[in-house]
Protein backbone atom coordinates (compact mmCIF):
# COMPACT_ATOMS: atom_id res chain seq x y z
CA UNK A 1 0.00 0.00 0.00
CA UNK A 2 2.81 2.50 1.24
CA UNK A 3 4.62 1.47 -2.28
CA UNK A 4 1.30 1.79 -4.14
CA UNK A 5 1.14 5.80 -2.31
CA UNK A 6 4.74 6.54 -2.98
CA UNK A 7 4.31 5.59 -6.91
CA UNK A 8 0.94 7.71 -6.76
CA UNK A 9 2.65 11.45 -5.30
CA UNK A 10 5.99 10.52 -7.69
CA UNK A 11 3.67 10.88 -10.75
CA UNK A 12 1.65 13.61 -9.41
CA UNK A 13 5.13 15.27 -8.86
CA UNK A 14 6.00 14.81 -11.88
CA UNK A 15 3.04 16.59 -13.77
CA UNK A 16 3.27 19.47 -11.52
CA UNK A 17 6.94 20.09 -11.94
CA UNK A 18 7.33 18.85 -15.41
CA UNK A 19 5.71 22.36 -16.87
CA UNK A 20 8.94 24.30 -15.26
CA UNK A 21 11.16 21.88 -16.38
CA UNK A 22 9.86 21.47 -20.46
CA UNK A 23 9.42 25.29 -20.13
CA UNK A 24 11.57 27.35 -22.60
CA UNK A 25 14.48 29.33 -21.07
CA UNK A 26 13.33 32.88 -20.60
CA UNK A 27 15.85 35.53 -22.14
CA UNK A 28 17.88 36.77 -19.01
CA UNK A 29 17.56 40.92 -19.00
CA UNK A 30 19.26 43.11 -17.21
CA UNK A 31 18.05 44.23 -13.67
CA UNK A 32 19.45 48.18 -15.24
CA UNK A 33 17.23 47.42 -18.35
CA UNK A 34 15.02 50.38 -19.63
CA UNK A 35 11.45 49.49 -18.26
CA UNK A 36 8.16 50.15 -20.97
CA UNK A 37 4.54 49.87 -19.57
CA UNK A 38 2.16 48.50 -21.50
CA UNK A 39 -1.37 48.23 -21.34
CA UNK A 40 -2.74 45.93 -23.69
CA UNK A 41 -5.71 43.20 -24.49
CA UNK A 42 -3.65 41.42 -26.65
CA UNK A 43 -3.06 37.65 -25.58
CA UNK A 44 0.25 36.06 -24.18
CA UNK A 45 1.56 35.00 -27.60
CA UNK A 46 1.43 38.99 -29.25
CA UNK A 47 2.96 40.03 -26.16
CA UNK A 48 6.28 37.45 -25.67
CA UNK A 49 6.98 37.97 -29.77
CA UNK A 50 7.26 41.63 -29.57
CA UNK A 51 9.34 42.06 -26.12
CA UNK A 52 11.66 39.39 -27.82
CA UNK A 53 11.21 41.10 -31.19
CA UNK A 54 11.26 44.49 -29.72
CA UNK A 55 14.43 43.63 -26.67
CA UNK A 56 16.49 42.34 -29.92
CA UNK A 57 16.01 45.45 -32.28
CA UNK A 58 16.86 47.46 -29.31
CA UNK A 59 20.24 45.80 -28.38
CA UNK A 60 21.01 45.20 -32.26
CA UNK A 61 19.81 49.12 -33.39
CA UNK A 62 20.68 51.33 -30.09
CA UNK A 63 22.80 49.30 -27.98
CA UNK A 64 20.14 49.23 -25.38
CA UNK A 65 18.60 47.09 -22.47
CA UNK A 66 15.03 47.11 -22.33
CA UNK A 67 12.28 45.16 -20.61
CA UNK A 68 8.55 45.29 -21.38
CA UNK A 69 5.87 45.62 -18.57
CA UNK A 70 2.96 44.44 -19.85
CA UNK A 71 -0.33 45.34 -17.79
CA UNK A 72 -3.69 43.30 -19.02
CA UNK A 73 -6.84 43.86 -16.72
CA UNK A 74 -8.89 42.33 -19.27
CA UNK A 75 -10.57 43.66 -23.01
CA UNK A 76 -10.78 46.79 -24.15
CA UNK A 77 -13.81 48.04 -22.13
CA UNK A 78 -11.88 47.08 -18.77
CA UNK A 79 -8.81 48.59 -19.89
CA UNK A 80 -11.08 52.09 -20.52
CA UNK A 81 -12.86 51.50 -16.92
CA UNK A 82 -8.88 51.37 -15.43
CA UNK A 83 -7.59 54.57 -17.34
CA UNK A 84 -10.27 56.37 -16.38
CA UNK A 85 -10.18 55.48 -13.04
CA UNK A 86 -5.79 56.04 -12.72
CA UNK A 87 -6.01 59.45 -14.27
CA UNK A 88 -9.31 60.36 -11.84
CA UNK A 89 -6.92 59.94 -9.06
CA UNK A 90 -4.11 61.70 -9.95
CA UNK A 91 -6.46 64.83 -11.37
CA UNK A 92 -7.70 65.19 -8.54
CA UNK A 93 -4.68 65.73 -6.97
CA UNK A 94 -3.57 68.12 -9.61
CA UNK A 95 -7.08 69.77 -8.93
CA UNK A 96 -7.02 70.51 -5.13
CA UNK A 97 -3.33 71.52 -5.34
CA UNK A 98 -3.75 74.14 -8.38
CA UNK A 99 -7.36 75.45 -7.35
CA UNK A 100 -8.06 74.03 -4.35
CA UNK A 101 -11.49 73.20 -6.12
CA UNK A 102 -13.27 69.62 -4.38
CA UNK A 103 -13.51 67.07 -6.95
CA UNK A 104 -16.92 66.67 -7.66
CA UNK A 105 -19.40 64.40 -9.42
CA UNK A 106 -19.56 67.20 -12.01
CA UNK A 107 -15.86 67.88 -12.77
CA UNK A 108 -15.14 64.06 -12.70
CA UNK A 109 -17.33 64.22 -15.56
CA UNK A 110 -15.71 67.30 -17.35
CA UNK A 111 -12.27 66.61 -16.92
CA UNK A 112 -12.38 64.21 -19.75
CA UNK A 113 -15.61 65.75 -21.84
CA UNK A 114 -14.58 66.47 -25.01
CA UNK A 115 -17.67 68.81 -25.84
CA UNK A 116 -15.84 70.95 -23.56
CA UNK A 117 -12.91 71.43 -25.55
CA UNK A 118 -12.70 74.74 -27.60
CA UNK A 119 -14.57 75.33 -30.75
CA UNK A 120 -12.53 74.28 -33.99
CA UNK A 121 -10.83 77.36 -35.17
CA UNK A 122 -10.67 79.45 -32.44
CA UNK A 123 -7.46 80.31 -30.00
CA UNK A 124 -6.69 77.23 -27.38
CA UNK A 125 -8.47 77.60 -24.21
CA UNK A 126 -5.97 78.86 -21.13
CA UNK A 127 -5.97 78.39 -17.64
CA UNK A 128 -7.96 81.29 -15.99
CA UNK A 129 -6.65 82.45 -12.42
CA UNK A 130 -7.81 79.78 -9.96
CA UNK A 131 -8.17 82.30 -7.30
CA UNK A 132 -11.55 82.67 -8.98
CA UNK A 133 -12.51 79.31 -9.38
CA UNK A 134 -14.39 79.11 -6.24
CA UNK A 135 -16.72 81.72 -7.02
CA UNK A 136 -17.13 80.50 -11.23
CA UNK A 137 -20.30 79.00 -11.59
CA UNK A 138 -20.60 75.26 -12.08
CA UNK A 139 -20.33 75.19 -15.98
CA UNK A 140 -16.96 77.67 -15.59
CA UNK A 141 -15.70 74.83 -13.78
CA UNK A 142 -16.05 72.33 -15.69
CA UNK A 143 -14.46 74.27 -18.39
CA UNK A 144 -11.50 75.15 -16.16
CA UNK A 145 -11.36 71.47 -15.42
CA UNK A 146 -10.94 70.24 -18.16
CA UNK A 147 -8.25 72.63 -19.60
CA UNK A 148 -5.83 72.11 -17.03
CA UNK A 149 -6.51 68.10 -17.67
CA UNK A 150 -5.59 69.11 -21.41
CA UNK A 151 -2.72 71.62 -20.16
CA UNK A 152 -1.22 69.30 -17.75
CA UNK A 153 1.33 65.75 -18.14
CA UNK A 154 -0.09 64.14 -15.32
CA UNK A 155 0.38 60.09 -15.76
CA UNK A 156 -1.23 56.82 -15.40
CA UNK A 157 2.21 55.43 -14.93
CA UNK A 158 1.73 53.40 -18.04
CA UNK A 159 3.47 54.73 -21.41
CA UNK A 160 1.24 52.95 -24.87
CA UNK A 161 -2.17 51.31 -25.04
CA UNK A 162 -2.04 49.00 -28.05
CA UNK A 163 -4.49 46.70 -29.28
CA UNK A 164 -8.25 47.05 -29.52
CA UNK A 165 -10.30 48.49 -32.06
CA UNK A 166 -10.44 52.22 -33.31
CA UNK A 167 -13.55 52.89 -31.69
CA UNK A 168 -12.19 52.50 -28.37
CA UNK A 169 -9.18 54.20 -29.58
CA UNK A 170 -10.99 57.09 -30.65
CA UNK A 171 -13.04 57.27 -27.34
CA UNK A 172 -9.56 57.58 -25.53
CA UNK A 173 -7.81 60.25 -27.68
CA UNK A 174 -11.28 62.79 -27.62
CA UNK A 175 -11.38 62.14 -23.50
CA UNK A 176 -7.64 63.62 -23.82
CA UNK A 177 -5.80 60.33 -22.36
CA UNK A 178 -4.45 59.54 -25.93
CA UNK A 179 -1.39 62.11 -27.22
CA UNK A 180 0.16 62.61 -30.57
CA UNK A 181 3.30 64.25 -28.89
CA UNK A 182 4.73 64.39 -25.44
CA UNK A 183 5.52 66.93 -23.18
CA UNK A 184 8.55 68.02 -25.18
CA UNK A 185 6.68 67.53 -28.42
CA UNK A 186 9.80 64.88 -29.61
CA UNK A 187 8.05 62.17 -28.66
CA UNK A 188 4.37 59.91 -29.93
CA UNK A 189 2.90 58.73 -33.30
CA UNK A 190 3.08 62.55 -34.70
CA UNK A 191 6.41 63.31 -34.31
CA UNK A 192 6.89 59.49 -35.78
CA UNK A 193 4.63 60.97 -38.75
CA UNK A 194 7.35 63.28 -39.40
CA UNK A 195 10.00 61.23 -39.35
CA UNK A 196 8.33 58.57 -41.69
CA UNK A 197 6.30 60.59 -44.02
CA UNK A 198 6.32 57.87 -46.62
CA UNK A 199 5.27 55.37 -44.39
CA UNK A 200 1.75 57.37 -43.70
CA UNK A 201 0.96 57.57 -47.54
CA UNK A 202 -1.57 55.61 -49.30
CA UNK A 203 0.55 53.35 -50.59
CA UNK A 204 1.60 52.03 -47.38
CA UNK A 205 -0.77 52.82 -44.79
CA UNK A 206 -3.48 54.90 -45.56
CA UNK A 207 -5.78 56.97 -42.87
CA UNK A 208 -8.80 55.32 -43.82
CA UNK A 209 -9.79 52.38 -46.27
CA UNK A 210 -13.43 50.65 -47.27
CA UNK A 211 -14.86 53.27 -44.83
CA UNK A 212 -12.94 52.26 -41.93
CA UNK A 213 -10.15 54.88 -40.14
CA UNK A 214 -7.40 53.57 -40.30
CA UNK A 215 -5.88 55.91 -37.71
CA UNK A 216 -6.57 59.35 -35.96
CA UNK A 217 -6.47 62.33 -37.77
CA UNK A 218 -4.32 63.80 -35.69
CA UNK A 219 -2.38 61.07 -34.88
CA UNK A 220 -3.31 60.61 -31.09
CA UNK A 221 -3.27 56.36 -32.38
CA UNK A 222 -2.48 54.87 -35.39
CA UNK A 223 -3.53 51.55 -36.41
CA UNK A 224 -0.37 48.57 -36.29
CA UNK A 225 -2.77 45.56 -37.98
CA UNK A 226 -5.78 45.01 -39.24
CA UNK A 227 -8.49 42.70 -38.32
CA UNK A 228 -12.02 40.97 -39.88
CA UNK A 229 -14.90 39.71 -37.97
CA UNK A 230 -16.58 36.48 -38.95
CA UNK A 231 -17.47 32.95 -38.07
CA UNK A 232 -14.81 30.08 -36.71
CA UNK A 233 -16.46 26.44 -36.71
CA UNK A 234 -15.53 22.83 -36.11
CA UNK A 235 -15.94 20.47 -38.97
CA UNK A 236 -16.42 17.43 -36.67
CA UNK A 237 -19.15 19.66 -34.65
CA UNK A 238 -20.82 20.44 -37.68
CA UNK A 239 -20.65 16.68 -38.99
CA UNK A 240 -22.33 15.24 -35.75
CA UNK A 241 -24.89 17.74 -36.21
CA UNK A 242 -26.10 16.80 -39.90
CA UNK A 243 -24.97 20.18 -41.12
CA UNK A 244 -23.19 19.62 -44.57
CA UNK A 245 -22.53 22.83 -45.43
CA UNK A 246 -20.38 25.31 -43.38
CA UNK A 247 -21.54 28.54 -42.63
CA UNK A 248 -20.99 31.58 -44.46
CA UNK A 249 -22.93 34.41 -43.98
CA UNK A 250 -24.42 36.06 -40.58
CA UNK A 251 -27.87 34.48 -40.97
CA UNK A 252 -26.51 31.42 -41.79
CA UNK A 253 -26.58 31.24 -37.71
CA UNK A 254 -30.33 31.44 -37.18
CA UNK A 255 -30.52 28.04 -38.51
CA UNK A 256 -32.68 26.68 -35.53
CA UNK A 257 -29.94 23.06 -35.81
CA UNK A 258 -27.55 25.22 -34.42
CA UNK A 259 -29.48 25.64 -30.82
CA UNK A 260 -27.08 25.17 -27.59
CA UNK A 261 -24.28 25.02 -30.12
CA UNK A 262 -23.43 28.53 -30.71
CA UNK A 263 -20.56 30.38 -28.75
CA UNK A 264 -20.87 34.41 -28.07
CA UNK A 265 -18.73 37.00 -26.43
CA UNK A 266 -20.46 39.55 -24.23
CA UNK A 267 -19.93 43.02 -26.18
CA UNK A 268 -20.14 44.81 -22.99
CA UNK A 269 -17.13 43.72 -22.00
CA UNK A 270 -15.30 43.05 -25.85
CA UNK A 271 -14.77 46.03 -28.32
CA UNK A 272 -14.20 43.20 -30.83
CA UNK A 273 -17.44 41.66 -30.49
CA UNK A 274 -19.19 44.60 -30.65
CA UNK A 275 -17.92 45.57 -34.12
CA UNK A 276 -18.63 41.71 -35.58
CA UNK A 277 -22.31 42.54 -34.38
CA UNK A 278 -22.21 46.06 -36.07
CA UNK A 279 -21.02 44.28 -39.41
CA UNK A 280 -24.10 42.39 -39.28
CA UNK A 281 -26.14 45.42 -38.65
CA UNK A 282 -24.23 47.02 -41.54
CA UNK A 283 -24.41 43.60 -43.87
CA UNK A 284 -28.48 43.84 -43.76
CA UNK A 285 -28.64 47.47 -44.02
CA UNK A 286 -27.06 47.01 -47.45
CA UNK A 287 -28.83 43.78 -48.46
CA UNK A 288 -32.17 45.77 -47.39
CA UNK A 289 -30.88 49.01 -49.44
CA UNK A 290 -29.89 46.55 -52.43
CA UNK A 291 -32.87 44.47 -52.76
CA UNK A 292 -35.62 46.72 -51.42
CA UNK A 293 -34.22 49.69 -53.27
CA UNK A 294 -34.41 52.04 -49.85
CA UNK A 295 -31.91 54.61 -49.27
CA UNK A 296 -30.70 56.95 -46.07
CA UNK A 297 -32.79 56.68 -43.11
CA UNK A 298 -35.03 54.37 -44.29
CA UNK A 299 -32.52 51.56 -45.53
CA UNK A 300 -30.90 52.53 -42.39
CA UNK A 301 -33.78 51.67 -40.22
CA UNK A 302 -34.66 49.25 -42.30
CA UNK A 303 -31.59 47.24 -42.05
CA UNK A 304 -30.86 47.81 -38.39
CA UNK A 305 -34.85 46.23 -37.87
CA UNK A 306 -33.71 43.11 -39.17
CA UNK A 307 -31.02 43.22 -37.80
CA UNK A 308 -32.23 42.85 -34.21
CA UNK A 309 -34.25 40.15 -35.37
CA UNK A 310 -31.36 38.49 -36.69
CA UNK A 311 -29.53 38.67 -33.56
CA UNK A 312 -32.38 37.49 -31.41
CA UNK A 313 -32.37 33.93 -32.99
CA UNK A 314 -28.58 33.74 -33.28
CA UNK A 315 -28.54 34.90 -29.57
CA UNK A 316 -31.41 31.99 -29.06
CA UNK A 317 -29.10 29.21 -30.61
CA UNK A 318 -26.43 30.15 -28.34
CA UNK A 319 -24.85 28.46 -25.17
CA UNK A 320 -23.93 31.51 -22.83
CA UNK A 321 -22.29 35.31 -23.20
CA UNK A 322 -18.49 34.52 -21.71
CA UNK A 323 -16.84 37.76 -20.69
CA UNK A 324 -13.85 36.75 -22.95
CA UNK A 325 -13.86 36.64 -26.63
CA UNK A 326 -10.91 34.37 -26.38
CA UNK A 327 -13.37 31.42 -25.12
CA UNK A 328 -15.26 31.36 -28.15
CA UNK A 329 -12.64 30.11 -30.42
CA UNK A 330 -11.55 27.66 -27.68
CA UNK A 331 -14.50 25.74 -27.00
CA UNK A 332 -15.05 25.29 -30.74
CA UNK A 333 -11.97 23.76 -31.24
CA UNK A 334 -12.58 21.65 -27.91
CA UNK A 335 -16.14 20.36 -29.66
CA UNK A 336 -17.85 22.66 -26.61
CA UNK A 337 -19.12 24.23 -29.47
CA UNK A 338 -20.20 24.01 -32.88
CA UNK A 339 -19.53 27.73 -34.05
CA UNK A 340 -18.69 31.11 -32.58
CA UNK A 341 -18.47 34.53 -33.39
CA UNK A 342 -14.72 36.04 -33.42
CA UNK A 343 -12.17 38.23 -35.11
CA UNK A 344 -9.68 36.48 -37.28
CA UNK A 345 -7.04 36.46 -35.52
CA UNK A 346 -7.93 33.93 -32.79
CA UNK A 347 -10.18 31.79 -35.78
CA UNK A 348 -6.90 31.41 -37.66
CA UNK A 349 -4.27 31.04 -34.60
CA UNK A 350 -6.53 27.77 -33.33
CA UNK A 351 -6.91 26.54 -37.26
CA UNK A 352 -2.84 27.19 -36.80
CA UNK A 353 -3.04 25.06 -33.40
CA UNK A 354 -5.29 22.13 -34.43
CA UNK A 355 -3.99 21.76 -38.38
CA UNK A 356 -2.93 18.09 -39.17
CA UNK A 357 1.01 18.51 -40.34
CA UNK A 358 0.42 15.44 -42.37
CA UNK A 359 -2.42 16.28 -44.35
CA UNK A 360 -2.37 20.02 -43.79
CA UNK A 361 -5.89 20.34 -42.77
CA UNK A 362 -7.60 21.63 -39.79
CA UNK A 363 -10.56 20.62 -37.83
CA UNK A 364 -11.15 24.57 -37.25
CA UNK A 365 -11.67 26.73 -40.06
CA UNK A 366 -12.23 30.76 -39.79
CA UNK A 367 -14.69 32.71 -42.60
CA UNK A 368 -15.20 36.13 -42.98
CA UNK A 369 -19.22 36.40 -43.81
CA UNK A 370 -19.40 36.83 -47.88
CA UNK A 371 -20.44 40.73 -47.75
CA UNK A 372 -20.64 40.93 -44.11
CA UNK A 373 -17.37 42.62 -42.64
CA UNK A 374 -14.63 45.53 -43.25
CA UNK A 375 -11.08 45.38 -42.48
CA UNK A 376 -10.40 47.48 -38.94
CA UNK A 377 -7.20 48.94 -37.50
CA UNK A 378 -5.68 47.44 -34.59
CA UNK A 379 -4.19 50.36 -33.10
CA UNK A 380 -1.64 51.80 -30.81
CA UNK A 381 -1.38 55.50 -28.94
CA UNK A 382 0.77 56.99 -26.50
CA UNK A 383 -0.91 57.74 -23.30
CA UNK A 384 -0.76 61.23 -21.61
CA UNK A 385 2.38 61.45 -18.92
CA UNK A 386 4.10 58.48 -20.33
CA UNK A 387 6.86 57.41 -17.71
CA UNK A 388 9.18 57.08 -20.76
CA UNK A 389 8.20 58.32 -23.95
CA UNK A 390 11.24 58.34 -25.77
CA UNK A 391 11.10 54.17 -25.43
CA UNK A 392 7.28 54.00 -26.34
CA UNK A 393 8.40 56.46 -29.42
CA UNK A 394 11.06 53.12 -30.37
CA UNK A 395 8.15 50.86 -29.72
CA UNK A 396 5.54 52.42 -32.23
CA UNK A 397 8.52 52.88 -34.63
CA UNK A 398 9.45 49.00 -34.62
CA UNK A 399 6.16 47.97 -34.81
CA UNK A 400 5.05 49.94 -37.41
CA UNK A 401 8.69 49.35 -39.20
CA UNK A 402 8.94 46.78 -42.06
CA UNK A 403 10.85 44.66 -39.81
CA UNK A 404 8.49 44.98 -36.93
CA UNK A 405 5.06 44.18 -39.55
CA UNK A 406 6.50 40.54 -39.99
CA UNK A 407 6.07 39.45 -36.69
CA UNK A 408 2.41 39.62 -37.43
CA UNK A 409 2.42 37.40 -40.37
CA UNK A 410 5.40 35.64 -40.58
CA UNK A 411 5.94 31.80 -40.19
CA UNK A 412 7.90 30.32 -36.77
CA UNK A 413 11.67 30.26 -37.92
CA UNK A 414 11.39 32.41 -40.90
CA UNK A 415 14.13 34.93 -40.96
CA UNK A 416 12.85 37.96 -38.82
CA UNK A 417 9.57 36.30 -37.88
CA UNK A 418 8.40 34.69 -34.70
CA UNK A 419 10.31 32.43 -32.63
CA UNK A 420 7.83 29.83 -30.81
CA UNK A 421 4.02 31.41 -31.75
CA UNK A 422 2.82 32.43 -35.28
CA UNK A 423 0.68 35.57 -34.69
CA UNK A 424 -1.54 35.03 -38.27
CA UNK A 425 -2.25 38.57 -38.24
CA UNK A 426 -2.42 40.98 -41.25
CA UNK A 427 -0.25 43.79 -41.52
CA UNK A 428 -1.29 47.02 -41.83
CA UNK A 429 1.68 48.02 -44.34
CA UNK A 430 0.36 47.81 -47.63
CA UNK A 431 3.49 47.33 -49.00
CA UNK A 432 3.86 44.25 -47.00
CA UNK A 433 1.80 42.17 -49.57
CA UNK A 434 4.80 41.72 -52.26
CA UNK A 435 6.36 38.78 -53.79
CA UNK A 436 9.67 39.33 -51.09
CA UNK A 437 7.34 38.60 -47.98
CA UNK A 438 4.84 36.05 -49.41
CA UNK A 439 6.97 33.03 -49.47
CA UNK A 440 7.72 33.37 -45.58
CA UNK A 441 4.00 34.30 -44.18
CA UNK A 442 1.54 32.31 -42.50
CA UNK A 443 -1.31 33.74 -44.94
CA UNK A 444 0.15 34.29 -48.13
CA UNK A 445 -3.00 34.02 -50.05
CA UNK A 446 -4.70 36.74 -47.58
CA UNK A 447 -4.32 40.35 -48.94
CA UNK A 448 -6.66 42.46 -46.65
CA UNK A 449 -6.73 44.98 -49.10
CA UNK A 450 -8.23 43.32 -51.48
CA UNK A 451 -10.30 40.91 -49.56
CA UNK A 452 -12.09 44.48 -48.28
CA UNK A 453 -13.04 45.58 -51.69
CA UNK A 454 -16.07 44.01 -51.60
CA UNK A 455 -17.63 45.62 -48.71
CA UNK A 456 -17.60 49.06 -47.55
CA UNK A 457 -18.28 50.07 -44.30
CA UNK A 458 -20.46 53.46 -43.10
CA UNK A 459 -19.65 55.38 -40.08
CA UNK A 460 -23.07 57.34 -40.63
CA UNK A 461 -25.09 54.61 -40.30
CA UNK A 462 -23.79 52.83 -37.39
CA UNK A 463 -20.75 54.45 -36.01
CA UNK A 464 -22.70 56.48 -32.98
CA UNK A 465 -24.73 53.39 -32.17
CA UNK A 466 -22.37 51.47 -31.03
CA UNK A 467 -22.91 51.65 -27.06
CA UNK A 468 -26.45 51.80 -28.05
CA UNK A 469 -26.11 48.05 -29.78
CA UNK A 470 -24.11 46.90 -26.74
CA UNK A 471 -26.96 47.78 -24.40
CA UNK A 472 -29.95 46.46 -26.33
CA UNK A 473 -28.03 43.10 -26.95
CA UNK A 474 -27.60 42.66 -23.03
CA UNK A 475 -31.38 44.03 -22.19
CA UNK A 476 -33.06 41.36 -24.89
CA UNK A 477 -30.77 38.77 -24.76
CA UNK A 478 -27.83 38.43 -22.05
CA UNK A 479 -30.52 39.56 -19.47
CA UNK A 480 -33.23 37.18 -20.31
CA UNK A 481 -31.01 34.42 -22.30
CA UNK A 482 -32.27 31.99 -19.90
CA UNK A 483 -35.97 32.28 -20.81
CA UNK A 484 -35.15 33.54 -24.35
CA UNK A 485 -33.97 29.85 -25.01
CA UNK A 486 -36.88 28.51 -23.29
CA UNK A 487 -39.16 30.70 -25.89
CA UNK A 488 -37.18 29.34 -29.29
CA UNK A 489 -36.98 25.48 -27.94
CA UNK A 490 -40.93 26.20 -27.24
CA UNK A 491 -41.70 27.69 -31.07
CA UNK A 492 -38.75 25.25 -32.52
CA UNK A 493 -40.50 22.07 -31.14
CA UNK A 494 -44.23 23.52 -32.70
CA UNK A 495 -42.92 24.28 -35.78
CA UNK A 496 -42.42 28.05 -35.55
CA UNK A 497 -45.62 29.31 -36.39
CA UNK A 498 -46.24 32.38 -37.92
CA UNK A 499 -47.49 34.16 -34.58
CA UNK A 500 -44.97 32.63 -32.13
CA UNK A 501 -42.65 33.81 -34.44
CA UNK A 502 -43.92 36.93 -34.69
CA UNK A 503 -44.18 37.53 -30.97
CA UNK A 504 -40.26 36.68 -30.28
CA UNK A 505 -39.38 38.88 -33.31
CA UNK A 506 -40.75 41.77 -31.74
CA UNK A 507 -38.25 44.65 -31.53
CA UNK A 508 -40.06 47.71 -30.85
CA UNK A 509 -38.42 48.61 -27.56
CA UNK A 510 -35.03 48.12 -29.06
CA UNK A 511 -36.10 49.29 -33.09
CA UNK A 512 -33.94 51.94 -34.87
CA UNK A 513 -36.74 54.71 -33.52
CA UNK A 514 -36.22 53.41 -30.32
CA UNK A 515 -32.72 53.34 -30.20
CA UNK A 516 -32.01 56.89 -32.13
CA UNK A 517 -34.73 58.49 -29.92
CA UNK A 518 -34.62 57.11 -26.58
CA UNK A 519 -31.89 54.62 -25.99
CA UNK A 520 -29.23 56.85 -27.35
CA UNK A 521 -30.16 59.78 -26.06
CA UNK A 522 -30.12 58.09 -22.16
CA UNK A 523 -26.79 56.69 -22.87
CA UNK A 524 -25.14 60.02 -23.55
CA UNK A 525 -26.69 61.21 -20.12
CA UNK A 526 -24.44 61.20 -17.10
CA UNK A 527 -27.60 59.99 -15.25
CA UNK A 528 -26.15 56.29 -14.17
CA UNK A 529 -28.86 55.21 -12.39
CA UNK A 530 -31.38 56.19 -15.09
CA UNK A 531 -29.69 54.21 -17.32
CA UNK A 532 -29.18 51.23 -15.71
CA UNK A 533 -33.32 51.54 -14.93
CA UNK A 534 -34.22 51.91 -18.50
CA UNK A 535 -31.81 48.49 -19.33
CA UNK A 536 -33.78 46.61 -16.34
CA UNK A 537 -37.07 47.78 -17.46
CA UNK A 538 -36.13 46.81 -21.02
CA UNK A 539 -34.74 43.31 -20.06
CA UNK A 540 -37.94 42.50 -17.74
CA UNK A 541 -40.53 42.98 -20.91
CA UNK A 542 -38.26 40.47 -23.02
CA UNK A 543 -38.03 38.14 -20.55
CA UNK A 544 -42.19 38.55 -20.05
CA UNK A 545 -42.80 38.16 -23.90
CA UNK A 546 -39.76 35.09 -23.75
CA UNK A 547 -41.80 33.65 -20.65
CA UNK A 548 -45.39 34.45 -22.29
CA UNK A 549 -44.28 32.36 -25.25
CA UNK A 550 -42.97 29.17 -23.79
CA UNK A 551 -45.74 29.44 -22.09
CA UNK A 552 -47.94 29.08 -24.75
CA UNK A 553 -46.10 26.88 -26.97
CA UNK A 554 -44.04 24.60 -24.67
CA UNK A 555 -46.92 22.15 -24.73
CA UNK A 556 -47.50 21.54 -27.45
Amino acid sequence: MLARLSIVLALLAAVLVAPFVLRPKEEKVSEKAERLVIITPHIESIQAEYARAFRTHMRAAHGREVVIDWRQPGGTSEIARFLRSEYSTRFETLLRERTGLPFTLAIRDAFTNPKLDPDKGTQEGSMPDPTLLKNATPEEQAAAARQLFLDSDIGAGIDLFFGGGAFDFERQAAAGLLVARDASGRFGPAALAEAHPDWFSDAVMPQSFSGEPFRDPAYRWVGTVLSAFGICYNRDSLARLGIETPPDEWSDLEDPRYRGHIALADPTKSGSTTKAFEMLVQERIQTLARERGLSGDAAVAAGWDDAMRLILRISANSRYFTDSSAKVPRDVAMGDAAVGMCIDFYGRSYNELYRDPATGESRIEFVMPRGGTSIGADPIGLLRGAPSPELAHRFIEFVLSPEGQKIWNYRVGSPGGPTRHALRRPPIRRDFYGKENLPHMTDPTFDPYRAAEGFTYHPEWTGSLFAPLRFVIRAACMDPHEEQIAAWEALVAAGLPAEGLAAFEEVGPISYEAVVQQIGPALKNSDKVAQVRLGRELAEQFRARYLAIAAEYGGR
